[in-house]
């Protein structure tokens, strides 16, 4: 299967997961901000990858909107975001984010954070967060998560949208 991959990362790990696609698929990975210059008509499938931000996927309005015009071809989206992949609630999250939309196979891959090529604005929203995780002693787990930069992406969280793309 000929495979369209796209990819919207403010900080890399996104990037980095759909390169490792291009990679075990033999294609290209293009920028999202490039998306417009890709005739997708050529393409059997194709995988969206893009951050997750507050239960929301970079990306995936757009991918949605497309899904008139890529009728007949197999669609995938890729969430990327720093939860570890054991999160008790990553399902639920994933079934309200994908689960509306059949035609789109939603996954998630674990990224990280990094505070450094953070956006001002994400910067501050993650400072806000952690205020607001300090007052809740329940969730010392997550505000120490999330209080440094890490890079929890791993290869072996994509092979599940490997076999995906391989599938016929």
């Amino acid at each position: 299967m000929k495979v369209l991959i796209l990819y919207s990362s403010k900080t890399g790990f996104s990037q980095r997961y759909a390169q490792w696609l291009g990679e075990a698929l033999d294609c290209q990975a293009v920028p999202f901000k490039e998306r417009k210059r890709v005739d997708m008509s050529g393409y059997e499938g194709i995988v969206l990858f893009g951050g997750l931000y507050a239960g929301q996927m970079s990306g995936l309005k757009w991918l949605k909107k497309q899904l008139p015009a890529l009728a007949g071809k197999r669609i995938a989206a890729v969430a990327v975001g720093c939860a570890p992949m054991e999160t008790p609630d990553l399902p639920e999250s994933m079934e309200k984010l994908f689960g509306v939309t059949p035609e789109i196979k939603g996954f998630y891959c674990q990224g990280g954070l990094d505070y450094e090529h953070m956006g001002a604005v994400d910067r501050a929203m993650m400072a806000a967060l952690r205020a607001a995780l300090k007052a809740q002693p329940d969730q010392a787990d997550m505000l120490e998560g999330i209080s440094r930069s890490f890079d929890g992406s791993k290869r072996e969280y994509l092979e599940p949208v490997v076999q995906w793309a391989r599938r016929p």
